[in-house]
């Protein structure tokens, strides 16, 4: 698995290389190179799980066993629970929380996990929507899907047009970092997020990275992108000077580039500044405005899972959906970031 990763993603970025010369009128003398081999320079991750793997957690049953179903559900609560079905909506692009196994095509990751974990406590079925990001939380207010899923945090926006579920968190530190990511040729040029004041920066579309260069690179051009994918290509292609990422994604990112891109934060301690946000929490979930039933329901099964401690050595059961997801998906956690 981690080798099909690597590779696709070492190969997709050669290609967009390759098209970025030619396009220049750049004369082609050497070949394409070739994605980094097992036992090449790169350097290998040392971090190995050793807990239960991801294909051991997503057979399992789990479910939260002292959750109350009201006796009168109502709106998307009582529709989940008729139909035998909660149908969640999810960008999966964002590993580990959510990505698509390149081999199965599956849609995997922690809030997968934690996706079926509410669907088996309600006992029904889980029904996994991929869409753009941007999407998700369109596709709740439309009642296309009844949860957005899909590493979303706190924003004042959203709580004021959605029902928003507890913060979560898969590891014990409560740190999270966001950064930005620029080629590797230009690293020179940026010593703080001032510097990137008439640049054109990438963010996803409704992201926390949107509102993180809105409020703190003020006089930056703002372009907005869909998928992560497009944002590194467009900084590959040398269509947008940089793209806003968070910490584990971006080293994730620059670490599969051949060395083509690089994580601000990794290389000169440069990240936004999340103390202005006083609500930040960790990720959380959507519905429709109104659900204020369904929300309460997914909190208490939440607020179980959460509680369940130390299922593997010292972490608990969401932790481990955590770890198990980094696994599969072949990237570090981020509390194993140097």
């Amino acid at each position: 698995m981690k080798k099909e990763i690597k590779k696709l993603l070492a190969m997709m970025l050669s290609i967009m290389m390759l098209f970025t010369l030619v396009s220049c009128g750049k004369k082609q003398e050497e070949p394409e190179p070739e994605p980094v081999p097992d036992g090449g320079d790169e350097p290998a991750a040392e971090w190995v799980w050793e807990g239960p793997k991801y294909s051991e957690l997503a057979a399992a049953s789990f479910k939260a066993e002292n959750v109350t179903i009201p006796a009168d559900p109502t709106g998307v609560l009582a529709k989940v629970l008729s139909s035998g079905k909660l149908v969640i909506g999810t960008s999966p692009d964002y590993p580990a929380a959510e990505f698509v196994d390149p081999i199965t095509g599956e849609i995997k990751g922690n809030e997968m996990l934690l996706a079926k974990y509410i669907a088996n406590s309600l006992g029904v079925e889980l029904v996994i929507e991929a869409m753009d990001f941007s999407g998700v939380l369109i596709a709740v207010d439309t009642g296309k899907v009844d949860l957005g899923v899909s590493g979303f945090g706190w924003k004042a926006d959203r709580a004021e047009l959605y029902e928003l579920s507890a913060g979560y968190s898969a590891t014990s530190s409560n740190d999270a970092h966001h950064t930005i990511v620029v080629r590797a040729s230009d690293l020179d040029k940026y010593n703080s997020l001032a510097d990137f004041s008439g640049k054109v920066v990438d963010a996803q579309a409704s992201s926390l990275q949107q509102m993180y260069v809105e409020d703190q690179i003020p006089d930056a051009d703002l372009q907005l992108i869909t998928s992560l994918d497009q944002g590194i290509l467009d900084l590959l292609a040398n269509k947008v000077d940089a793209i806003a990422l968070d910490s584990t994604t971006a080293k994730n990112y620059a670490e599969n580039s051949n060395g083509q891109i690089v994580s601000l934060y990794v290389e000169k301690q440069i990240e936004f500044d999340l103390s202005l946000y006083d609500d930040f929490s960790g990720n959380v979930m959507a519905a429709k405005k109104g659900e204020t039933q369904f929300i309460s329901v997914v909190n208490d099964i939440l607020e179980e899972l959460l509680a369940t401690e130390n299922y593997y050595e010292d972490k608990g059961l969401y932790s481990c959906f955590y770890y198990a997801s980094c696994d599969e998906a072949g990237i570090l956690p981020d509390d194993e970031e140097e």
